[in-house]
């Protein structure tokens, strides 16, 4: 095979009208993005992750529908009535509704303020994430869930302390408590995080980009 072939080739994937080279051409973008994209972003960040679409609330700072179909923010539960009269969400409302656990950790109001993604983030955003760091109260850290979880992915939530062992312990911030053995149906806990479950830290949200991949994953379980 010559140039001439590989560039009459090229032409064909990309200018002809034909089912197959459509075909061809997502084989290359699904090759291209995967062992090539992914890796080098995979290298200039520094972890295995460096993009993760938010696939729950429980970072969300809204009063969102949970599982059961109930408004809910913090444990507390809305009618949509009290939604619309509440409206838009501000650190000040936030803390009101929630603050009170944060409190009963010792992590103030101005401290929370300067946190990093002081706002949260919404289920369908996608999240930038680092992996060349050290630790702190308040980092958002997507971290892998303890062996005997059965959670099916990673997690990311908020760092709210760091035990005297050196492990951390986390809480998302939509949630009213931090998640136990005890109290999720995956028996997943974040009072005990080592650093080797630690993949990194989220640093910047892109709004909306990640619901393709939610409505796809769900329209495929919707025939299982």
């Amino acid at each position: 095979m010559n140039f001439q072939d590989i560039k009459k080739g090229w032409h064909w994937v990309w200018h002809s009208d034909s089912i197959w080279s459509w075909i061809v051409a997502l084989v290359i973008i699904f090759v291209a993005v995967k062992f090539i994209f992914f890796p080098a972003l995979s290298l200039i960040f520094g972890n295995e992750l460096p993009l993760a679409g938010v696939e729950s609330s429980s970072m969300d700072h809204r009063i969102v529908y949970d599982d059961y179909n109930r408004l809910t923010l913090c444990d507390n539960i809305y009618s949509s009535d009290e939604k619309k009269e509440i409206g838009y969400i501000d650190l000040d409302k936030y803390w009101g509704v929630c603050g009170g656990w944060y409190k009963d950790k010792n992590i103030s109001k101005e401290q929370f303020s300067e946190f990093s993604l002081t706002n949260g983030f919404n289920k369908g955003d996608v999240i930038i994430v680092w992996g060349r760091f050290i630790p702190k109260i308040g980092d958002i850290i997507i971290f892998r869930p303890n062996a005997d979880s059965t959670a099916p992915r990673p997690i990311i939530h908020r760092i709210v302390k760091i035990n005297e062992d050196g492990t951390y312990q986390t809480k998302g911030d939509h949630n009213g408590k931090q998640l136990t053995k005890d109290n999720n149906i995956y028996k997943t806990d974040e009072t005990h995080i080592s650093q080797e479950q630690i993949i990194g830290k989220a640093i910047i949200k892109i709004p909306l980009l990640g619901w393709p991949k939610i409505w796809f994953t769900e329209f495929i379980n919707a025939f299982r």
